[in-house]
């Protein structure tokens, strides 16, 4: 038994290591998902046996992540209400802000926006508190993707580029290029389709020299959307299928399915119907293990679509 510890908590450490997180990242069903979900699994049971109660919270958390990654919203939703239970027995106040902002994006993705809302501004609101700029600009992408969904695009703008205002004060790149991202969308959606352009690329850009694949595919995506909103669906159809093919190499079926209904719709825009029709086709393939409130309702106008 002492030896199995040793070796679940031994991967806990190497799981919990950043440029470890940054690799795993980008692959949300590939084996080394589900050996992840196993050893972190193992260090819950350890800590349950030891009576570690904030690594059990934590290790609660990694689970929920996992989920979350692998888009298994409600079992993501559970493993997080969990720890924030345990968290807050324990005053454990920087954690607890931390898996509230979990929990703001998993009820984000499951499309529930009130309750997505509370969790974040709590969230935001203790890190203040507690000086934590990292965390609090993480829970200004998630607010930033609320108030967008809430129809509140100028509040939207205001919080991605305070989020990326903490990344430039504290030089980090990584954190530039994820939030360069939500500045990006949010500019999109107050009508400044050539400022987002250009905060894309420059999230490209990063995550090229970052060697994260995924979230530059992320990048290309949005440069496709913004073509289109430029009128210029060729360009767009360019970005988008390089997207597509980043996120199928990637494993990361989500992902795929939206860049394959943004190249779609610009392939529409040309005349190239057969083509367009083709890749709706396989975005509705792609889709099929995912039943939440968004996967459906981009299933449902892809069926529109191809109607």
């Amino acid at each position: 038994a002492g030896s199995g510890w040793a070796r679940r908590v031994g991967w806990v450490t190497v799981w919990r290591r950043p440029s470890f997180w940054r690799v795993w990242a980008w692959r949300t069903r590939s084996p080394i998902l589900e050996e992840a979900a196993e050893y972190h699994q193992g260090a819950l049971e350890a800590r349950r046996e030891t009576g570690d109660r904030l690594g059990e919270a934590l290790s609660l958390n990694d689970i929920g992540l996992i989920h979350l990654r692998g888009r298994r919203l409600e079992a993501a939703r559970d493993h997080f209400e969990q720890a924030v239970a345990l968290l807050r027995e324990l005053a454990a106040t920087h954690w607890e802000a931390v898996v509230l902002s979990n929990l703001a994006e998993v009820t984000y993705e499951l499309a529930q926006l009130d309750e997505a809302s509370d969790f974040v501004h709590r969230a935001l609101e203790a890190h203040r508190e507690l000086g934590n700029q990292g965390d609090g600009g993480n829970a200004l992408r998630i607010l930033r993707a609320v108030q967008r969904d809430l129809g509140q695009p100028e509040e939207a703008l205001r919080s991605a580029q305070d989020a990326l205002d903490i990344a430039l004060t504290h030089r980090n790149h990584m954190w530039e290029g994820y939030w360069l991202l939500e500045l990006g969308r949010a500019q999109l959606a107050n009508g400044a389709p050539h400022d987002a352009l250009v905060s894309f690329q420059q999230a490209a850009s990063l995550q090229r020299r970052l060697g994260d694949r995924a979230r530059e595919a992320r990048a290309w995506d949005g440069a496709g959307e913004t073509y289109r909103r430029l009128g210029r669906p060729t360009e767009a159809a360019d970005f988008h299928r390089r997207a597509a093919a980043a996120h199928r190499e990637l494993d990361d079926l989500w992902h795929t399915a939206l860049a394959l209904d943004g190249l779609a719709g610009a392939l529409r825009e040309v005349d190239e119907t057969e083509e367009a029709r083709r890749h709706w086709a396989e975005a509705l393939r792609v889709l099929a293990p995912y039943h939440d409130p968004r996967a459906a309702a981009l299933r449902d106008r892809i069926t529109a679509a191809l109607a």
